[in-house]
């Protein structure tokens, strides 16, 4: 794995990424519940967020950081990857046309699509699209053993995202959207883990601006 991610995260904020929030979580939620929710996420196609990455390589018990600002649009997906103490580590965008990923020293590298270049640059298997769907907690497809969550005051009771499974990148993977709070009209995760068998993700937002 390159040196992007070679980076250690304080483990007090690792240990706040554990906590629940306040809210009550059910599978007994009507339809009408979830499709409010995924109608509303429907509309949100341009959003930034900035937050702590953490990737786990659970076969060789290895934990790496990274701080990220992630811009989407319809047209381009641009993420910056920092740590407040070495700057700029390199920056990753997305658009019809393929992935470019640049280094700290200026390298350019591409491929396909960001999942491809994620995993021949760094040997990191993550489902980049997935991750698209799963910071908003948009619901994929054809994933199962899902699980919702009402908020105790939401006066509209959107039923929330809480966790599933999906196969994807090859990998069965389990994820959990936790401490949803208000941004704008809308209700988002601010605690995101993604897990499979070999790695594991997690995603503590600090912002969201839509």
């Amino acid at each position: 794995m390159k040196r992007l991610l070679l980076v250690v995260l304080l483990s007090g904020w690792l240990s706040a990424c554990s906590t629940v929030p306040t809210s009550t979580t059910t599978t007994m939620v009507s339809a009408g519940a979830i499709a409010a929710q995924q109608q509303q996420l429907a509309e949100l196609t341009q959003w930034r967020l900035r937050g702590q990455m953490a990737i786990f390589d659970l076969r060789e018990n290895d934990r790496h950081g990274i701080y990220v600002d992630w811009n989407q649009s319809p047209n381009l997906v641009s993420m910056h990857f920092s740590h407040p103490l070495k700057g700029t580590l390199a920056t990753l965008e997305q658009t019809s046309n393929g992935a470019l990923l640049i280094d700290n020293d200026g390298n350019e590298y591409r491929d396909n699509s960001a999942s491809a270049l994620l995993e021949r640059y760094f040997a990191v298997q993550l489902p980049f699209d997935l991750l698209q769907q799963l910071v908003l907690g948009v619901q994929p497809e054809q994933m199962f053993e899902a699980h919702y969550q009402l908020l105790d005051d939401d006066p509209q009771q959107r039923a929330l995202l809480a966790d599933y499974q999906l196969l994807a990148a090859r990998q069965m993977w389990t994820a959990e959207l936790r401490q949803y709070q208000p941004v704008a009209t809308y209700l988002l995760p601010h605690s995101i883990d993604l897990t499979s068998a070999h790695w594991r993700l997690k995603l503590k937002v600090s912002q969201w601006l839509l």
